[in-house]
This record gives structure tokens, C-alpha cells and sequence, in this order.
């Protein structure tokens, strides 16, 4: 199984956290799927999408981006105002273009429990590509 496991290139499942034990399926962006350094993204534009929550369905912003095979996210308002801080941009439109850093913030709490969650920041020197 050890040999197995390696060849495959697959974590044996004791070191795998509860998040790989058990991935979801979403179209939209994960913390899972962008770990603690984050990814560097361009804004590609904004859309109003009816998802469904535990409440029924509800209307949330998603903002898309232009590289290859990265799900769309869904904004809460934190994050809608952080992509107009870090870009500079003070209407939506504006933000279309811009890079942003999306990353796992592990210290974003919700129902009293640090859970953490995609949190946006600025892009920086070093991340921005040649």
C-alpha cells in the first residue's frame, strides 16, 4: 500500500487533513483550494448568482477571473470591499483587469468558531510576475 501510495502520488490517508479526507464538489472557490500563500488573480468581471443555502436561495455576488480553471468566488461583503481597497478601484468596473491575492485567512471565525475562509489582499513586489 506504501508503494502504491507514492506512485500514485496520494497522501496515505493519516496525513491527509479532514478537508482532503473528505473534498467537496463546489464550482466556487474553496480555502482548500487556495492555500495559506493564496493565488495571484485577475479580476475578469462580476455577476449576480441565485445560490442555494440552508435559508432557501439567495442572490450572492461572484467575481470571476481570467485564468484557466480557477473557480469563481463568492463575495461576502468583506471581501467585495477589500477587492476595491487592494485595486484601488471604487466601482466594479474599475476592479476588471486589476491582480489580487486570493488566500486561506486562518483566522476568520463564524458561529463562535475559528473556521477560517478566502480572504482577499494586494498583490505584492515579489508576487508580481515578470
Amino acid at each position: 500500500l506504501e508503494r502504491l501510495t507514492k506512485e500514485l502520488n496520494v497522501k496515505p490517508l493519516n496525513d491527509q487533513t479532514f478537508d482532503e479526507l473528505v473534498p467537496t464538489q463546489s464550482k466556487y472557490l474553496a480555502k482548500t483550494d487556495v492555500g495559506d500563500d493564496g493565488l495571484v488573480l485577475t479580476v475578469k468581471g462580476f455577476r449576480m448568482e441565485t445560490l442555494k443555502g440552508d435559508d432557501g436561495d439567495e442572490e450572492k455576488m461572484i467575481v470571476h477571473f481570467k485564468e484557466p480553471d480557477i473557480k469563481p468566488m463568492v463575495l461576502n461583503r468583506t471581501n467585495s470591499q477589500l477587492i476595491g481597497v487592494v485595486t484601488g478601484a471604487t466601482k466594479a468596473g474599475e476592479a476588471i483587469g486589476k491582480q489580487i491575492v486570493v488566500y486561506n485567512d486562518k483566522t476568520i471565525a463564524f458561529g463562535g468558531r475559528i473556521i477560517g475562509g478566502l480572504r482577499i489582499r494586494g498583490v505584492s513586489k515579489s508576487e508580481v510576475p515578470f
